[in-house]
């Protein structure tokens, strides 16, 4: 009886067990961050901190990344070109961005032209055709009551003696006249033999003007485009995180946003144009590491992957924002560019002494 009720306890002993080992495998598998590049669970998370970092390509520290032909930027506009990347509208990945829209954002918007009093006293306005219009297109404008007649050719000039004659041919000359069809061939009735139509050749030359006409609206949209070399500007959003488990602090990058400089647009603003998944950009970047480069211009032979630079921290950033209540960047917070360079200093010494401090027993 004893062993009986042994067997039976342990029974459900290993039942309960089962259960709960059921569970928190269960438990384990949520809780990630799906931005995440390394899975930090978050019940393993001991301290979370979001910084906005801003990263200058044209800064000595940053120019391996923005290389001559190995430019971030460009391969980031590559694989969205090719579909191998989804763009969204901001870092909150809300809002996915087409290709149409991507490419719109890409183009340089026209600078608007002013007109100066000269001008505009000249009888110059802003609409071209407006001017051109106003004056026939050939300084004087035309007169309502003047109509053209059948034999001025569309010039102007008329016969004062031949008013009811017939066009002359647009005035070079007389109109020829209308050939009639011959008795012979009136009377056969037999029509000329049709060529045989090839299907295949006409589907293949259809096919072919319609990839030259996609590749010209394709290479004109880019003329009209910012190059990769003038997209100097990136920001990225990372979680500040310490793992108890590891007993590590990560920076957990989240998302990358390229920039248009103030200093290339023509509006004289600094515009986002797209912002990527950095666990996509991370996939793009191991997926060829020999192509998509770190320069390492000490040492041609020992170039890094893109990835891996970003890993090992080999860019220089500046703090623009950290998560507040408001959700105010620091120009806005302290009130212009020059206080918020010298907080971001000092934030920055303030993030490295926390992390010192988190080894002091």
């Amino acid at each position: 009886m004893k062993s009986l009720v042994k067997i039976l306890s342990g029974a459900v002993l290993l039942s309960v067990l089962g259960n709960n080992v059921g569970f928190a495998q269960e438990k384990d598998n949520k809780g990630l961050n799906p931005l995440s590049v390394r899975e930090i669970n978050e019940a393993d998370v001991m301290m979370k901190r979001t910084l906005w970092r801003r990263i200058d390509l044209k800064e000595k520290a940053n120019l391996p990344m923005f290389s001559e032909d190995n430019q971030i930027t460009k391969y980031i506009i590559d694989a969205m070109k090719a579909g191998l990347l989804d763009a969204y509208d901001d870092d909150k990945l809300v809002k996915k961005l087409t290709l149409d829209q991507f490419n719109k954002k890409l183009t340089i918007p026209a600078a608007t032209k002013t007109l100066t009093a000269e001008e505009i006293k000249a009888g110059f306005s802003d609409d071209p055709a407006k001017d051109a219009g106003a004056a026939g297109g050939w300084g004087d404008a035309p007169k309502k009551d003047q109509k053209p007649t059948a034999n001025d050719g569309g010039w102007g000039a008329t016969d004062p003696k031949k008013p009811d004659a017939p066009a002359d041919n647009g005035g070079w000359g007389a109109a020829p006249a209308k050939k009639g069809k011959g008795k012979k061939g009136a009377k056969s009735g037999i029509a000329p033999a049709k060529p045989a139509i090839d299907s295949t050749e006409i589907k293949r030359k259809q096919a072919e003007e319609a990839a030259a006409a996609l590749a010209a609206a394709a290479e004109k949209e880019s003329e009209n485009q910012y190059y990769p070399s003038d997209l100097t500007v990136m920001q990225i959003r990372e979680d500040r995180v310490f793992d108890r488990k590891r007993s590590r602090l990560y920076h957990d990058i989240q998302t990358i946003t390229i920039y248009v400089p103030a200093d290339v647009n023509p509006v004289g603003l600094e515009v986002p144009i797209a912002t990527f998944k950095y666990k996509d950009l991370d996939k793009l970047f191991r997926s060829d590491p020999k192509k998509f480069i770190w320069f390492n211009e000490y040492n041609t032979a020992q170039h890094k992957n893109l990835a891996d630079a970003f890993d090992l921290r080999l860019f220089e950033s500046r703090i623009v924002k950290y998560s507040n209540a408001k959700n105010q960047d620091l120009t806005t917070i302290y009130g212009g560019d020059k206080q918020a360079l010298w907080k971001s200093i000092q934030l920055e010494e303030q993030l490295m002494e926390e992390e010192h401090s988190l080894w002091e027993y």
